[in-house]
């Protein structure tokens, strides 16, 4: 499966991308998608990764054992990053939780329903059988509709459980996908 890559898409403007996996040597690419990512986005983030340490804490954090990033590349810029997050261990070793950042000027280009098919292509060779995503109702309204076409189903929604960053209250929605042993012919 990872053999696969690096593998060629086209984005919805018939621009070429690569998708390939991280490794340690890679990993530190991502550096420089950072910056280019909203500030909206980043707010929602687990770390402020406007700051050079919490960058370099995701990079040290990178556990092929607990951790799975897809990057996406164009001309040798990385312009999307998809992560899956699991443990081998207890009552959610089935479960992986996703991440997607997307450089701001490749938004509306399909980018990220790519990332994400291929993050739930990934978790049938990780041995998963759900993929859980949270995404901010109102700012990711597009994300939300991507992940519902390829099957993510709404399971909650968190109601005034997250605050922008001028203090105005956000409703979280998880959506979750079940992973099956392999895709049908229909």
């Amino acid at each position: 499966m990872l053999d696969d890559y690096p593998k060629k898409i086209i984005l919805k403007d018939s621009s070429e991308c690569t998708f390939s996996i991280a490794d340690r040597e890679s990993i530190t690419a991502v550096k420089g998608l950072f910056p280019r990512v909203s500030p909206d986005d980043l707010w929602v983030m687990s770390r402020d990764y406007t700051r050079p340490e919490s960058v370099d804490l995701f990079i040290g954090s990178f556990n092929p054992e607990e951790n799975l990033h897809l990057i996406a590349n164009m001309d040798d810029t990385v312009i999307g990053l998809g992560s899956i997050y699991f443990s081998h261990f207890g009552a959610r070793k089935h479960i992986g939780r996703v991440e997607i950042i997307i450089d701001e000027a490749y938004k509306q280009k399909r980018l990220g329903t790519w990332i994400i098919l291929e993050l739930a292509t990934l978790a049938r060779f990780l041995k998963l059988e759900i993929l859980e995503i949270e995404l901010v109702a109102g700012k990711d309204d597009a994300a939300i509709i991507a992940s519902k076409r390829i099957n993510f189903i709404p399971q909650a929604t968190l109601k005034n459980y997250l605050q922008d960053r001028r203090g105005r209250w956000m409703d979280m929605v998880i959506l979750v996908k079940e992973i099956h042993e392999s895709w049908s012919d229909y």
